[in-house]
């Protein structure tokens, strides 16, 4: 994969969970992490922490603290009917939404993204080696798939997870499956560089594209033409299929464009907003979250309602406090991993729907620099 498209990757997954596709572009330089600043952006001065000192403290997994013992393996979960919501990479262990461990052999710098699938399997996309690695249950490697794309996309449900292999197939591993099967490619662009999957509806219908737009459906028969309404991105698909997240160029914002809801059935959008970017839905569907991520970190982000209008919001208050990643706890609660850039200190956060209600899971503590590395990294 050349340089450019691993780095126009990178952006895209950063929107996810993570911010626009249509930012200004980064430099293989600013994806190993050696930007200087963050740079601000829209509201950057305004105020609220995510990484401030809050008053409820709840009952954290000692992995997550360093305090765990990583030789002992948990027994798989059981798989939910639904998405679960996100769990955490942090010093080596994946902690998962229901308190259980797994450690896994990975470091965070290297970690570009993961998946936890729904039989309790980890599946990572890692530079060194540029490769997708899937962790069994108790945490042992399985497998290491080399790729095109080291990027893992998942479905809303978790039962599926999908990449770019490197013969420029797209490759699908099921839940319950020991291996992925094979079905044609995304489409490449300029014909020499693999595309981009960009949802995943289920093991047999994947949304793919050129890194921009999305221009096709890949199914076991092959891939067909997308045709939308206008050209757009999609970032996210609601757990009932029903409406997809997307992303599309608008003069009110040059820089990022706008976000919207985009229904596939009547082909059109049906809700916009030029306030945010990269939206997520919640795993039941009803609300979404988005923000503006610069440097690997945002200092906005917020929740909002299907008619695009906020709910709750974090907004830095141009002293260092920003996010490293937020996304969804469960259908009422957003975990955050807040960061301060000028310090390197570090916290995890459980915040509500109106960003209140705030719980801290991991205190404030030392980390790495922010724009080198995501001390918490949550799943998709």
């Amino acid at each position: 994969m050349t340089e450019e498209i691993f780095t126009r990757e990178l952006e895209r997954r950063a929107e996810r969970e993570y911010g626009g596709v249509h930012g200004a572009p980064l430099s293989f330089e600013d994806v190993r992490g050696t930007a200087q600043g963050i740079r601000r952006r829209r509201r950057a001065a305004a105020a609220g922490a995510v990484a401030a000192a809050v008053a409820v403290a709840i009952l954290v997994p000692t992995v997550l603290t360093g305090g765990s013992n990583r030789s002992q393996g948990p027994d798989p979960a059981p798989a939910p009917p639904t998405a679960p919501g996100a769990s955490v990479l942090h010093d080596g262990v994946v902690t998962r939404p229901d308190g259980g461990t797994v450690p896994v052999d990975v470091s965070n710098e290297n970690v570009v993204n993961y998946g936890v699938l729904t039989d309790g399997r980890v599946v990572v996309a890692t530079q060194k080696p540029n490769a997708v690695r899937v962790f069994a249950p108790d945490g042992s490697l399985q497998a290491t798939y080399p790729v095109q794309t080291n990027v893992v996309t998942m479905s809303a449900d978790d039962s599926v997870a999908a990449w770019v292999d490197e013969k420029y197939r797209t490759a699908v591993l099921r839940s319950g499956v020991a291996e992925p099967v094979t079905m044609d490619g995304p489409p490449s662009p300029g014909g020499e560089s693999p595309g981009s999957i960009d949802a995943v509806l289920d093991a047999e219908h994947l949304l793919v594209g050129d890194f921009n737009t999305t221009t096709g459906t890949v199914t076991p028969a092959g891939r067909t033409d997308l045709t939308t309404s206008r050209p757009l991105r999609v970032t996210d698909v609601s757990p009932d299929g029903d409406l997809w997240a997307v992303q599309y160029a608008d003069d009110s914002d040059p820089q990022y464009g706008c976000a919207g809801l985009y229904d596939p059935a009547a082909g059109e959008l049906v809700a916009r907003s030029c306030e945010t970017a990269g939206l997520t839905f919640s795993p039941d569907g009803k609300h979404l979250l988005g923000g503006f991520y610069e440097n690997n970190m945002a200092g906005e982000v917020a929740v909002f309602d299907r008619s695009l209008q906020p709910v709750g919001r974090f907004e830095s208050s141009g002293r260092g406090d920003v996010v490293s990643r937020a996304a969804w706890a469960d259908a009422t609660h957003v975990l955050v991993s807040g960061t301060d850039w000028t310090t390197s200190t570090w916290s995890l956060t459980r915040v509500g729907l109106a960003w209140d209600d705030r719980q801290v899971v991991v205190p404030e503590g030392p980390g790495g620099n922010p724009e080198q590395v995501a001390e918490f990294i949550l799943s998709e």
